[in-house]
């Protein structure tokens, strides 16, 4: 009988993360590697991609995700460097504050911002999902947002996060027959500043006045579990989704949030 820890064990897989140099990305990468994968950490910053592979004994490329160019080269990259594409992590995004209101949101805001979290996100699945179905299986993560579902950083955001989700279930339906899992990481409010402890029981600034920016301070406020996310908590659970813990699970939207999605 097989223990349960092998459904887990990543030995072998090659992982890619797009914009794993720091923040959510780096917490996913690190937990990848920490399961035994091989991951390829890349990053519109080089430096950062490095800095983080070379902590977790993987691979570093730059990569500009809104580049259709770059993304089949680095997945095609990929395999060259480390044999296969196993896994892919769709991290790399935009944020650019609350981004209200909608009529100081310029055309040049919201291509910049679409133009990595959703056109960058169908580039890497279009060029992994080609590998994939030659390799005969794989798995695709996209992270999406608990804002996919709950409105409240912006039209901007909010909207490329929810389709993200949409893009997931999609493809999960049309790569299903061809071995590939496809599912979305939907993170909660995770602490991100490298080196900064988070404020003390999910503190927040006092309220603005601004519907969009209070909706979410009023969220944090009253997070259930009472603090905030770090980024391994979001690489705990994309190794769940990467692993064979998760075998018969395709098309989700997984929420690892605090209890966010519930208030």
């Amino acid at each position: 009988m097989i223990k349960a820890a092998e459904w887990i064990d990543l030995t072998g897989k090659v992982a890619h993360v797009t914009g794993g140099g720091k923040g959510i990305g780096k917490g996913i990468a690190t937990a990848l590697a920490m399961a035994g994968a091989k991951v390829m950490v890349s990053d519109i910053n080089l430096e950062t991609a490095q800095q983080t592979a070379n902590e977790i004994g993987g691979a570093a490329m730059a990569l500009n995700v809104a580049d259709r160019d770059q993304v089949d080269a680095a997945m095609a990259q990929t395999v060259e460097a480390l044999g296969s594409l196993d896994i892919l992590v769709n991290n790399a995004g935009l944020y650019l504050g609350y981004g209200g209101p909608v009529e100081n949101i310029t055309d040049e805001m919201w291509q910049a911002l679409w133009s990595v979290n959703v056109d960058g996100v169908f580039y890497c699945c279009r060029a992994a999902a080609t590998i994939m179905k030659q390799q005969g299986g794989g798995r695709i993560i996209n992270i999406a947002s608990t804002q996919a579902r709950t409105p409240g950083v912006g039209v901007t955001y909010d909207g490329s996060k929810a389709a993200v989700e949409m893009i997931t279930k999609s493809l999960a339906l049309e790569l299903a027959p061809h071995g590939i899992n496809v599912n979305a990481l939907a993170p909660g409010p995770t602490w991100v500043n490298e080196g900064e402890p988070p404020p003390v029981d999910a503190q927040v600034p006092p309220k603005s006045g601004d519907p969009l920016a209070d909706t979410v301070a009023d969220r944090i406020a009253r997070l259930p579990l009472g603090h905030w996310g770090d980024p391994m908590e979001q690489g705990k659970a994309a190794v769940f989704l990467a692993s064979d813990l998760s075998s018969f699970v395709t098309g989700i939207y997984l929420p690892c949030d605090g209890g966010w999605l519930t208030l």
